[in-house]
């Protein structure tokens, strides 16, 4: 058991002691590669929309400030780990040192991915690159610690690095669609059309064995639902204020399509528990991928509206680690190009 909790990272945990490493207020960063660790040293960190955005906008869109921002949470925190919406990201670096006791370690040299949290992640900025406010991939000079608890990839081949790098860090919104579908799902709803949102419904149209299925995408922004329906990712989609879930029912009414079966919330705006509950049907599922959501919200209210839709937690680990992600990539340069793009602003 005292070899599982080093494993975990505990060992850096500043504040508050008892606190697991994504949990902690401040991670140690003085403490040599420990006996479970590989030393990273981190080229890029790829952070999650919802952060980014928050970033962006409370930085009034300057590049300067959001790099300002970004070096300031490290230093206080020994982690990247927003304070406003408690998220993170990925981050990509090459293999410096190897612990004695880290099991199955990349060799020394090889460019990984991450695929933990920045939120449990340790790491240490000496600098900030040039931050581009449309994209969360932020180049930067750093040391991250990574525990074997944590999963990583191998720097991927054979697509795009931009789109790689943007599906390995929303991967398991595609894994987590395919495993919720079975044969008795008939539609599909995706709400956000960001790069989760673009998985989910790759991996919903790769996955719906019935060809009367639906699958319909909602979301704020025309140009995104536009982009749903030009890559035939989508049978249906939806330009909705999902802050407004009465209107987001009757707009999917008015569409002829019923309440999902599944719905896939991957959107980077908050106040879209109540839509996402009101439009799954009460023998269906919610998942909640999003890292924008409330799950006091979601909870209340799904008891307001006596629904009985089974909620889920998008899970941050899958045990195929990015690989169905990244093959659908492979199989589509379309989506390669979707997700190669930029992060857009939603409305």
């Amino acid at each position: 058991m005292s070899s599982l909790i080093e494993a975990l990272g505990t060992k850096r945990v500043l504040e508050p002691a008892s606190a697991l490493p994504q949990a902690a207020q401040r991670l140690d960063l003085s403490l040599p590669l420990q006996p479970y660790e590989i030393e990273v040293a981190v080229d890029t960190l790829c952070l999650d929309s919802t952060s980014f955005r928050q970033l962006v906008e409370s930085n009034d869109r300057d590049p300067v400030k959001v790099g300002e921002a970004i070096m300031t949470i490290v230093a206080e925190r020994g982690k990247m780990q927003n304070p406003v919406t408690g998220s993170g990201g990925i981050l990509t670096g090459t293999v410096r040192a190897v612990g004695e006791d880290y099991p199955e370690a990349p060799p020394i040299g090889a460019r990984i991915v991450t695929l933990a949290s920045l939120t449990l992640t340790p790491l240490r900025l000496e600098s900030v690159g040039d931050v581009d406010v449309s994209s969360p991939h932020v180049p930067v000079s750093g040391t991250a610690f990574l525990p074997w608890t944590a999963p990583w990839a191998d720097y991927p081949e054979g697509v795009p690095l931009e789109a790689a790098l943007a599906a390995l860090d929303v991967c398991n919104s595609a894994s987590q669609t395919r495993a919720l579908i079975d044969s008795g799902t008939r539609t599909v709803l995706v709400l956000g059309g960001g790069h989760a949102g673009v998985l989910a419904l790759a991996a919903a149209r790769d996955s719906l064995s019935d060809p009367t299925a639906r699958i319909v995408l909602m979301d704020a922004d025309e140009r995104i639902c536009q982009r749903g329906r030009d890559l035939e990712l989508c049978d249906i989609a939806i330009q909705a204020d999902l802050r407004d879930a009465v209107g987001a029912l009757r707009l999917l009414e008015q569409a002829g399509v019923p309440r999902a079966d599944l719905t896939v919330v991957v959107v980077n705006a908050t106040d879209c528990e109540a839509a996402s509950i009101l439009l799954t049907a009460n023998h269906g599922t919610v998942l909640f991928f999003s890292m924008a959501t409330s799950f006091t919200e979601a909870a209340l209210g799904s008891e307001g509206m006596a629904s009985t839709a089974r909620m889920l937690i998008g899970s941050g680990y899958m045990p195929d680690r990015g690989e169905y992600a990244l093959e659908l990539l492979s199989r589509d340069e379309r989506l390669q190009h979707a997700l190669a793009g930029p992060v857009r602003a939603p409305v």
